[in-house]
């Protein structure tokens, strides 16, 4: 397995998120334009952009590292009995909706004193004043693209590919592979507390578990499971 410098650690931890933001400071106007919230500009940057980027990087490299799939760059092979798979996924979901619940005070701090100068579609989630329509429509592409797709390529990506290969970093491996996610969502400042304080739990499970599928279905679940919420909320609202 190809180990990987620190600068190229770095580097390919983070200009995914350069790019993925760059869409979605295109997009997110558009959207707004024709009448849908700014959440659907970046969605549809995770189509257009997100998704091919990151694929495309791991295409290259299981050609560079003479693979037959991308999945076989996964690095994180173990394989827990399903019981325990399911008990630490469904801890790491329930730690990080506390954790969420908790840095929510501090993330609205964060983002009026030193955030302030953003756009307000870059840090407002308020679904209001649009139609009904057309918020159904983002939440229904979000369950789609957010809560299943993304959460697999990411971690095939950012766990397996790039985690096994950051042993430059020795112990410290899983707390920069962590950071460095967490700066990757550079669309998302506001929670970057959120995402540190969520991601080190998981990341040191499934590091010292050397199981991906921790990852992967920790991530869809937290993903599916705000959906879910965000689109049963809006739905009761406008009832």
């Amino acid at each position: 397995m190809q180990q990987l410098s620190r600068y190229k650690t770095i580097m390919y931890h983070l200009y995914p998120g350069i790019f993925i933001t760059l869409g979605f400071i295109v997009l997110a106007p558009l959207s707004i334009q024709y009448g849908f919230p700014p959440q659907a500009g970046m969605l549809v940057a995770i189509a257009l952009i997100a998704l091919p980027l990151l694929l495309s990087h791991l295409v290259i490299a299981k050609k560079k590292e003479s693979k037959k799939r991308i999945t076989e760059l996964n690095g994180l092979t173990n394989k827990l009995p399903a019981g325990k798979l399911l008990l630490f996924s469904l801890g790491l979901v329930a730690l990080a909706f506390l954790i969420w619940g908790i840095t929510q005070p501090l993330n609205q701090i964060i983002t009026k004193n030193f955030l302030g100068w953003l756009p307000e579609w870059f840090t407002v989630q308020d679904l209001e004043g649009y139609s009904e329509t057309n918020i159904k429509i983002t939440l229904v592409l979000n369950l789609l693209l957010n809560g299943l797709l993304m959460p697999v390529i990411e971690e095939l990506y950012f766990r397996g590919y790039l985690l096994p290969r950051m042993t430059i970093f020795g112990k410290y491996a899983f707390v920069i592979n962590a950071l460095l996610f967490s700066f990757y969502h550079f669309w998302q400042p506001y929670i970057y507390l959120t995402l540190i304080l969520s991601l080190l739990p998981m990341n040191y499970v499934v590091w010292k578990k050397n199981d991906l599928r921790v990852a992967v279905l920790t991530h869809s679940l937290m993903n599916l499971t705000g959906a879910i919420l965000s689109f049963g909320l809006t739905t009761n609202s406008n009832v």
